[in-house]
């Protein structure tokens, strides 16, 4: 186990950030102001499952490289083998659990903040597919060059943390982050066959705007195919070809695996009741919700959550 991952306590962020004080506030909403150097209260660095309270960072970007041993993890709605040189990332909208963790399992992980990611984060459309593969399979197999590559880029980002008094503090820690998400991008589309449409495709550019509105929540409300058509201005028969040709699933498909992932994630806090989700996600009836979520997850929400809490 690599000790310098954990040695020093001042590069993990604090699991609540929020603040009364309201010029903090102000400054946190621009994180790029001069008097808002240090950036490290939006990263957190482990080596160990024991330094990864998953359920305290569902607002976190989660990189986990598995450095030796074996796991068996929950994802969703799907049960993924992680071996060595594998890297599990967790997007905000994933439910995680362990099944079994062998006795040598050995983890270095990154979790970046979503809130420094919506203010730092460079132009989101190279990332828009690479996002969408980790969502549908946040296992990412390597091997040993990509692997250590990755890691190295985790070690140089917790090292440029430190380098408050940098000139250019911002813009090297931001490209430290873009480096990482490029190199799992790469490996992702290597191993896929991804990323073969150009930027300049139509194709391409609709099917980003169609994410695009999916990852503002509009799927909270609107579910059918022919209304995003509509705002595009194209047919819904065009729009699923597009999703297939980009992505190899159709429209439909990325509406409900939005839909059943946020579903998942609420149901994951037992302190919120299913009708509070039920209305949060615009469902006209209980047993319209409850419907759709057998459908899409195998259980009732009640079951699901008894699921979760290990009482089923």
């Amino acid at each position: 186990m690599s000790e310098s991952y954990i040695d020093e306590k001042t590069n993990i962020a604090p699991l609540d950030t929020s603040t009364t004080d309201d010029n903090e506030k102000r400054s946190d909403e621009h994180i790029g102001e001069e008097n808002r150097k240090d950036l490290s209260k939006y990263f957190y660095f482990s080596s160990s499952v024991d330094d990864v309270p998953l359920h305290k960072y569902r607002d976190y970007c989660i990189h986990m490289f598995c450095v030796s041993g074996r796991a068996v993890a929950r994802i969703g709605e799907k049960t993924f083998d992680i071996r060595p040189n594998d890297c599990v990332v967790l997007l905000n909208n994933h439910s995680f659990s362990w099944i079994s963790i062998s006795d040598d399992f050995v983890e270095h992980g990154m979790f970046i903040s979503q809130k420094y990611l919506s203010l730092e984060s460079p132009d989101k459309n190279y990332q828009t597919l690479g996002m969408l593969t980790l969502m549908d399979d946040p296992i990412v197999e390597m091997n040993e060059e990509e692997f250590n590559l990755c890691i190295a880029v985790c070690e140089a980002t917790k090292e440029r943390l430190r380098q408050t008094d940098h000139v250019y503090y911002r813009e090297i820690l931001l490209r430290c982050v873009e480096t990482l998400f490029m190199d799992i991008f790469n490996v992702r589309a290597h191993r896929k066959g991804m990323f073969k449409q150009t930027n300049g495709n139509r194709g391409s550019q609709l099917f980003k705007a169609f994410i695009s509105m999916l990852e503002k929540g509009t799927f909270k409300s609107e579910r059918e195919v022919r209304w995003y058509a509509a705002k595009m201005k194209i047919t819904p028969k065009y729009l699923s070809e597009v999703c297939i040709n980009a992505s190899g699933h159709g429209a439909s498909y990325w509406i409900n695996k939005f839909t059943t992932d946020e579903i998942a994630r609420l149901l994951h806090n037992p302190t919120m009741p299913i009708n509070s989700i039920s209305d949060l996600m615009n469902f006209t009836t209980r047993s319209y919700f409850s419907h759709y979520v057998r459908e899409h997850l195998g259980m009732t929400p009640k079951d699901y959550r008894l699921r979760i809490l290990g009482m089923k």
